[in-house]
């Protein structure tokens, strides 16, 4: 019998902790700083915000990298790539917005705190989920999957860590 997606997990502790943490920092306001990663107020860009809130949460074994490097299962952030279809709350989803940067932004899926009205698409996670991320235009926040954030999807990574 092969294991199911389910079963390549963050154990769920973790995945309570880390929704968590996502939501309080976007309560703090933190602005966009490239490279920000260990003060709220000193600010905070995007792998610095997953690692942060990571690191709040309790999740062992992550270090510091960039986002292409946390696709990559690199610096402990060991998980499977999965599809869009089986995608879950606190899956890491990467964003690829210039060529030359694959994987280059990388946010965290939440389900929706609000019902959406996204026109359709051929992605079946648009009415499913919104995503935190840090922004350079907008700081850290929720955002919904639409628009480029939608097309531009590159990859979702289901971390595999548990105790």
């Amino acid at each position: 019998m092969f294991a199911g997606a389910d079963a390549f997990a963050l154990n769920p502790k973790y995945a309570a902790a880390l929704k968590r943490e996502l939501l309080f920092i976007i309560k703090q306001n933190p602005k966009y700083v490239w490279g920000g990663s260990s003060e709220l107020s000193g600010g905070l860009d995007c792998s610095g915000y997953m690692f942060l809130a990571s690191r709040r949460a309790g999740i062992p074994g992550l270090i510091r990298t960039t986002a292409n490097r946390m696709s990559c299962g690199l610096g402990g952030w060991a998980g499977k790539d999965i599809e869009p279809e089986i995608a879950q709350e606190m899956d890491l989803i990467f964003w690829t917005f210039r060529p030359n940067r694959p994987n280059g932004h990388v946010g965290a899926l939440l389900l929706p705190l609000r019902k959406t009205t996204l026109k359709s698409n051929d992605r079946c996670i648009q009415n499913r989920f919104v995503c935190a991320h840090a922004s350079f235009t907008g700081g850290v926040r929720v955002q919904e999957l639409s628009g480029a954030f939608l097309t531009s999807i590159s990859k979702i990574r289901r971390l595999t860590k548990g105790d």
